[in-house]
């Protein structure tokens, strides 16, 4: 059978297959990762190609079914069956609750909240596999069941002489998961993924017009080589002839033993002679600008500075004594109600992610979980606090003040 599969998949588009759907996959392990908090892997895809009929999940029953499809990139089913337990694990970490077996059943809510959670994994999913192929990929939202039977899901997809390929892996959630699943498509959509992951990364129709062109290329010979190269070699040097100064290339032409060996004093006065060498004209072009610099250093002025830091008036310690016309006003002032308010964090969101919310949305914020609260007034934070409850009212006990001076200007 598995020859017969090579008709349909070949070795290479089934590995092609596997890292598709592993790097899509993975993008939506992060996902689930935000969602609950905890540590997701999604790892060793294991691609089989099997008739529908042949096509077995017994080891996933009682099974979930996630549909998804592609709209636009590619075109196609894509369809994910998980454990019941293992979706009621992720609700009952997702909603902070327990669910006992006997009452645990795909309602309302718990679809509603399956098909959010399957949204967000499928939406990452679609944006990995197209930055993968190099397309834009649309899918429209996840459709969750519960799946009755095998024959049941098989016949809401495939004939029984359809072919299909299924993709397993293995998922583990921190500690509370250690399970599989498998996604299901169909042949014509892993062989559009395969084209387009190999058009994408350059190893389509080029591999073989590469090797056509490397053969039809004459070789050339050693000699044919040797004498391009001294070509070659002799062109730079004399390029780095014409650029060099006339004076260095009369030092290079000294071997480098000498150049080594060669007393300090012997080279100051060579340079010297170098210079003296040259016509009056020569000199003034090739060595004004150092007598430039020579005449700026000597107009420096070696009187010293004295620096001596900024001295700032402190106002601080200065306490001014109100009129009672200020006190009168002060009075006024102080009678003013103002508005309080409580922050517990603050996040930011795409007006795209603003618009997908929906109940059951949930939107993390910037502080961690017990972190204190910040007391706000007029926009500007004056204390911060631990979040109490009063009279079955929330309240803050204050922990920590601003100065008084700064709650005065605050209010002013």
């Amino acid at each position: 059978m598995e020859n017969s599969n090579e008709m349909y998949l070949s070795e290479m588009e089934k590995d092609v297959i596997g890292e598709v759907m592993n790097i899509s996959l993975g993008s939506s392990a992060t996902s689930l990762s935000s969602l609950l908090n905890q540590r997701v892997d999604i790892t060793v895809p294991e691609v089989n190609v099997v008739s529908a009929q042949k096509f077995d999940f017994e080891d996933l029953e009682p099974a979930i079914g996630v549909e998804i499809k592609y709209i636009s990139g590619i075109e196609g089913d894509n369809v994910m069956i998980l454990k019941k337990d293992d979706i009621k694990v992720i609700l009952e970490t997702l909603m902070g609750t327990e669910i006992a077996d006997d009452e645990f059943e795909l309602d309302e809510i718990a679809m509603s909240a399956v098909c959010e959670v399957m949204n967000q994994m499928m939406g990452s999913s679609a944006t990995a596999l197209a930055d993968f192929i190099g397309k834009r990929v649309d899918i429209s939202t996840p459709v969750t069941y519960e799946i009755v039977n095998k024959e049941d899901f098989k016949g809401r997809y495939y004939a029984d002489n359809d072919i299909i390929v299924s993709v397993k892996f293995k998922l583990k959630v921190g500690d509370i998961i250690n399970s599989e699943f498998i996604n299901v498509i169909s042949v014509p959509l892993a062989k559009e993924m395969v084209t387009l992951f190999l058009s994408g990364t350059g190893l389509g129709d080029n591999t073989d017009t590469t090797v056509e062109t490397t053969e039809s290329m004459p070789s050339k010979s050693d000699d044919t080589v040797k004498t391009e190269n001294g070509e070659k070699k002799q062109k730079e040097i004399n390029k780095k002839e014409q650029v060099m100064p006339h004076s260095v290339q009369y030092e290079n032409e000294d071997t480098e033993e000498e150049e080594v060996n060669r007393p300090k004093s012997r080279r100051k006065k060579q340079h010297e002679y170098y210079e003296d060498d040259f016509d009056e004209e020569d000199e003034d072009y090739d060595y004004e600008p150092r007598r430039r610099k020579s005449d700026r250093r000597t107009r420096k002025s070696k009187t010293p500075v004295n620096v001596s830091p900024m001295e700032y008036e402190s106002f601080e310690d200065e306490e001014e004594e109100l009129s009672n016309e200020q006190l009168t006003n002060l009075g006024l002032i102080m009678s003013v109600p103002l508005q309080i308010s409580v922050e517990i964090g603050r996040t930011k969101k795409k007006i795209k992610e603003i618009l997908e919310f929906q109940q059951g949305s949930i939107v993390e914020l910037n502080k961690q979980a017990g972190a204190q609260v910040d007391v706000i007034v007029n926009g500007q934070v004056i204390a911060k606090g631990d979040v109490v409850v009063v009279n079955d009212n929330f309240g803050v006990r204050v922990t920590e003040i601003v100065k008084k001076d700064d709650i005065v200007k605050i209010t002013m």
